[in-house]
């Protein structure tokens, strides 16, 4: 691929020093500085570490999406249920004549019908409804964004230009996920009460510690590879570190993210695979 925005036609430009995104990059600037490729083992490990990333974070706007629409559409039952009610007391206005009924009873139907009339607009179920489901589309599309851009990591074969691009993607579903907060009506405590995961979580933070863990093995794999270079005749220490090395290569290929992807398929199974 001939550029990094090619992946994608959203591009943000990078020129925070403070952004963690940032620094990764002037990381892999140092680590790559004089060669094409870093080592095979490191493109492995960052190559799980980024499809683990975005799978994690496909996940949760998953769950993110299905709190709006059940906010949606708990406030489109409420307006449904006075819409009928008014149906019917409306409807009694027109019957209850036939069988002589007295103006008091009338009068306590239209009463009625004004008072659901009422209620369903000062209450403004209709309006709000919509307003979780535009949220709810927002998240979606978001979702499918982070998905399309996983499936085409695949394409790049230069090392620090997918890593690149996976960054500035991190940053743009971030800066999206901040402005919708920013802009999110108040997610009613009944639905807050059934996924407070979901609700609560700041998947970055949690991505970052996860990543963080990586780091941390990622020296101590380093480490242990360095010592084995001077332990050649020290039999159970070499062992011991070659059972070392491949616990923690194996930790690397595989990184942890139980802590944050079991909650949210938990949340995910309990209240929105129906």
């Amino acid at each position: 691929m001939s550029s990094i925005s090619s992946c994608d036609s959203y591009h943000i430009s990078v020129d925070d020093d403070d952004d963690p995104y940032t620094r990764r990059m002037d990381e892999l600037e140092e680590q790559y500085s004089g060669s094409d490729s870093g080592s095979n083992d490191a493109a492995s490990d960052v190559d799980n570490n980024m499809k683990g990333d975005l799978k994690i974070i496909s996940l949760y706007l998953k769950c993110k999406t299905g709190i709006y629409n059940l906010a949606s559409n708990h406030y489109k039952t409420y307006s449904d249920a006075l819409l009928i009610l008014s149906l019917l007391f409306s409807g009694s206005l027109v019957v209850f004549p036939l069988f002589s009924a007295e103006k008091t009873a009338m009068s306590s139907l239209g009463l009625l019908t004004m008072f659901c009339i009422f209620f369903k607009n000062y209450y403004k179920y209709d309006i709000t409804s919509h307003e979780y489901n535009l949220f709810s589309l927002k998240y979606h599309k978001l979702q499918v964004n982070a998905e399309k851009f996983l499936s085409k990591l695949v394409y790049f074969s230069n090392k620090i230009e997918k890593q690149t691009v996976f960054y500035e993607k991190m940053r743009e579903i971030e800066t999206k996920l901040q402005d919708f907060k920013e802009e999110s009506i108040q997610i009613p405590g009944s639905i807050v009460s059934l996924m407070p995961i979901t609700n609560n979580m700041n998947i970055f933070s949690s991505i970052h510690e996860v990543e963080l863990t990586q780091k941390e093995l990622a020296t101590r794999y380093k480490t242990i590879n360095t010592e084995l270079k001077t332990k050649n005749g020290e039999k159970e220490r070499v062992r011991f570190l070659k059972e070392n090395k491949k616990k923690i290569k194996d930790k690397l290929n595989n990184p942890d993210y139980s802590g944050i992807r079991e909650p949210l398929e938990k949340e995910y199974m309990l209240h929105l695979s129906g």
